[in-house]
């Protein structure tokens, strides 16, 4: 019996951890809009304009992540291209004391993307 209910409670566990990983787009666009109107002071204007935007960014991104008829290299220029799109959008609907901040938090995503690559593999 003991067997079983540690059967079970790992099956379930390990559930558990699978849908944790899900994190849908929309949770994913407010997590972003929250961060960034702390650091950029975005109106509530701004706000559901930045959220439309980067919900529509996330979507599209998990949609290319899922394709499994393209390589990874194709992926991972379509989701840069991506990227350019929405900085550009957000761009937009900054004001000028707003646009240097903005700049700040997309080199601190560039440095974030290049550490991972800079490390050498641990063996």
């Amino acid at each position: 019996m003991k067997k079983l209910f540690l059967a079970v409670s790992a099956v379930l566990f390990s559930l558990t951890l699978t849908f944790a990983q899900d994190i849908n787009p929309e949770e994913k666009a407010k997590a972003t809009v929250t961060e960034w109107t702390s650091q950029l002071k975005l109106t509530e204007e701004q706000q559901v304009q930045v959220y439309n935007i980067v919900l529509e960014h996330k979507k599209a991104k998990l949609a290319i992540k899922a394709d499994t008829a393209q390589t990874e290299e194709t992926k991972k220029q379509q989701i840069q291209a991506l990227t350019a799109d929405l900085d550009t959008k957000v761009v937009e609907l900054l004001t000028e004391e707003q646009k240097p901040l903005y700049l700040k938090i997309v080199e601190q995503r560039e440095t974030k993307k290049k550490e991972p690559e800079a490390e050498p593999a641990v063996q």
